[in-house]
């Protein structure tokens, strides 16, 4: 019998995060089984139940794959523009829109999430748990509106809690219509210009 070595258990578990966010993107989250998800990276089924539970878990192991980058993206903003918070927020979230466009994984996440995800009784925890990130991004970007009011830089009249609302639609309108077709328009531009827009009429004045 061969010994598998660390090294190749995660070489099997990534083979099965390709696989299920292929299928998943292909066939939505329903309409995969666990076997299929197996079959799919050439493994067995002890193989893919000895690394993920059930289909939540393969989910929440794809969200944790990009979530890396971007919270090391939202250190380093901290560090560069400490008293810039408009600018940091501008600068995530068009961070955010260019790893949709070019990174493959994210992309597809976001592909699962907005079109591939039936939100009923067996994935409501999928929904819960993004639901949960959404929220806290949320509560943290509200902080930066709130300090940017501080600074002047954002008119003191507005509900910073409604600014970034109405910021999380833009950017998700975005997606969810670029998903669609993706030949349609440049994201990255096109969100440039668009958050742009938005956020100069937040500035005192504007």
């Amino acid at each position: 019998m061969v010994r598998r070595t660390k090294a190749d258990a995660l070489t099997t578990k990534h083979e099965l995060l390709d696989a299920a966010e292929r299928l998943f993107s292909e066939r939505g989250v329903s309409n995969t089984s666990m076997m299929q998800v197996a079959e799919a990276a050439g493994v067995t089924r002890g193989a893919i139940y000895h690394h993920f539970e059930n289909k939540l878990d393969l989910i929440y192991a794809l969200m944790e794959r990009v979530s890396l980058p971007v919270d090391e993206m939202r250190d380093e903003l901290r560090a560069q523009l400490p008293d810039e918070p408009l600018r940091q927020l501008r600068e995530r979230c068009l961070h955010i829109v260019h790893q949709v466009q070019h990174d493959e994984h994210m992309q597809a996440l976001v592909n699962i999430l907005c079109h591939k995800c039936e939100y009923v009784e067996d994935t409501l925890p999928i929904h819960l748990r993004h639901l949960s990130g959404r929220n806290e991004c949320i509560e943290e970007c509200v902080k930066l509106v709130e300090l940017a009011q501080q600074q002047n830089s954002v008119s003191a009249g507005l509900d910073a809690r409604t600014v970034v609302i109405g910021m999380f639609g833009l950017i998700d309108g975005l997606f969810y219509n670029w998903l669609l077709d993706t030949e349609y328009f440049d994201l990255s531009e096109t969100a440039k210009h668009t958050l742009d827009t938005y956020l100069n009429g937040l500035q005192q004045g504007g």
